[in-house]
């Protein structure tokens, strides 16, 4: 069945409207009234319905049933990420996306090469990555597109990983050293929603390691070898969809 994707907006009652991909459907795909199609909202939820009206511009459905996506983990993992320069961040999305993450925190750091310290800047920037999270999602898969958030200072970062059930720190001064590693903290822990703080290509500076101990975070190692910014976030999603049965 055929995939497509639609704003929960545009899904009234038992109709769904489908827009972006309207042309596709009709020009490239020519599907017909009654052919069956997996509709998707962005919020967890999937829906089989049946076109009723095409349109390069708008088509129609008729809703049959609906559904929460079984694609999405019950495990929820949220990064806050080190901005990064160049184009490294549409990789971070694309991949962590691919991975299961639920939602994306760019986070200004003392060693971040890229600024985001123009308002309309920033705006154009967030969209952007939020249309490369929604492709990404509708190329895996995935029920949820998840939410790339305006960006936050360190400071504020922190404050937001005090409400996870679990908040990580990989720290590369740790390496791989005894009960901070990765495995042996999820070993010990049962949680469901979990924040992430990873650091820019200059890694985390010591006021900034500091004042993370301070906030309570787990700082953890991820191995012996030192993982570019753009490798640490699907390298910690893997491993944690792998401990907690999800992959």
């Amino acid at each position: 069945m055929r995939r497509f994707f639609t704003e929960p907006s545009n899904i009234n009652g038992d109709t769904a409207v489908i827009l972006e991909d309207a042309a596709h459907i009709t020009r490239v795909l020519r599907l017909k009234p009654g052919d069956r199609v997996l509709l998707f909202d962005g919020t967890g939820y999937e829906y089989t319905a049946a076109l009723t009206a095409l349109d390069a511009k708008e088509c129609t459905a008729r809703i049959i049933e609906k559904r929460f996506s079984l694609q999405e983990p019950k495990l929820k993992i949220t990064i806050f990420q080190g901005i990064p320069k160049s184009g490294k961040m549409e990789s971070i999305i694309q991949k962590s996306v691919e991975l299961g993450v639920y939602a994306i925190v760019p986070t200004a750091m003392q060693r971040c090469v890229a600024k985001l310290d123009n308002e309309k800047k920033e705006l154009e920037k967030q969209k952007r990555w939020n249309k490369v999270s929604k492709e990404a999602a509708k190329q895996c898969g995935r029920g949820l597109v998840p939410h790339v958030a305006k960006s936050m200072s360190f400071k504020e970062a922190l404050g937001a990983l005090r409400g996870f059930d679990l908040a990580l720190m990989p720290y590369e001064e740790l390496g791989h050293s005894g009960d901070r590693s990765l495995k042996r903290v999820l070993q010990s822990a049962s949680p469901v929603h979990v924040g992430v703080l990873i650091g820019p290509e200059g890694g985390f500076s010591d006021e900034e390691a500091a004042l993370a101990k301070e906030a309570g975070l787990c700082m953890i190692g991820l191995g012996r070898r030192i993982l570019r910014t753009e490798t640490v976030a699907s390298a910690i999603i893997s491993m944690m969809m792998y401990e907690y049965d999800e992959i």
